[in-house]
């Protein structure tokens, strides 16, 4: 199997009104899947054990703001304020049939900006998931 760049990604925001790519100038772009533990230590036990619980995940996209209102900019993560209900779909090797994709049931925790005295201004966004999701399917 052979790598791929994390350029080829393609990430969209899916609500009923309107999708909105956000790639372009993406620096980052994260899935991290989580469950909780259900503690089950009892009595003399040395150590602690767990019981799987619910699963949950959160995804993280950072970028440089561009400025006006075209892609990265105002128009863009107005889509994206916090309490906004949507869909993840995201294609790390990009859109090309067979390939992998993630589809992630989300609340938007609204977009966080950054301005660095001395480089680019950037943004990111926090989405918690809401729901099961569709990780690891192909095109």
């Amino acid at each position: 199997m052979s790598a791929f760049a994390g350029s080829s990604l393609v990430v969209q925001w899916i609500q009923a009104a309107a999708t909105t790519t956000l790639t372009g100038d993406h620096r980052n772009f994260s899935v991290t899947p989580s469950i909780s533990l259900i503690e089950q230590t009892a009595g003399a036990d040395e150590f602690k054990t767990y019981i799987v619980g619910v699963k949950d995940g959160n995804c993280t996209y950072e970028a440089i703001l561009q400025s006006g209102t075209g892609a990265g900019g105002t128009l863009t993560f107005s889509t994206l304020d916090k309490g906004n209900l949507g869909t993840i779909l995201y294609m790390p090797e990009g859109t090309a049939a067979g390939k992998t994709r993630g589809t992630i049931p989300a609340i938007s925790q609204g977009v966080s900006y950054s301005f660095p005295y001395a480089d680019v201004v950037t943004v990111s966004v926090n989405w918690q998931q809401n729901g099961a999701d569709g990780m690891g399917t192909t095109a």
